[in-house]
């Protein structure tokens, strides 16, 4: 697990670079980083954000031994985790899976039309964020 000073000083070298940190994952020795930006990221924008994020992580070398580090967009079919996400997602067509049904159901498909605090609104159907066990925008 990254500390909460590490993810602060990615998050520092990112927005410096011009970019917004959408996600980061951790998996054993391997730390992925979203990066956005209006109009979307190229490959040029992930190799400048993973040089000046690799230099970070080599002064503070977070992980003892090797890790591999690996820079990306969160694409087109995005993950959606937090309420920033699904708010910027409101109006696009998603899918969300959820822990327990929800009139009858566990899986949804349709236009994302509400976000508040505690929940979402797909097609009509009001899901808690507690319930939700994993989402994504669903364009292609």
């Amino acid at each position: 697990m990254l500390s909460e000073e590490l993810k602060e000083d990615i998050f520092v070298v990112v927005e410096s670079l011009g970019y917004s940190v959408y996600d980061i994952e951790l998996t054993q020795k391997k730390i992925t980083i979203y990066i956005d930006k209006p109009g979307g990221v190229s490959i040029d924008d992930c190799e400048l954000a993973s040089r000046n994020i690799s230099a970070l992580l080599d002064v503070k070398d977070p992980f003892s031994g090797s890790y591999t580090l690996e820079v990306s967009s969160p694409g087109i079919n995005r993950k959606l985790k937090t309420k920033e996400h699904f708010m910027a997602a409101i109006g696009k067509k998603c899918v969300v899976h959820t822990h327990f049904p929800v009139d009858n159901s566990k899986v949804f498909k349709g236009i994302l039309t509400e976000c508040n605090d505690n929940e979402i609104v797909i097609e009509g159907v009001r899901i808690e964020f507690d319930n939700i066990k994993k989402a994504r925008i669903d364009e292609i």
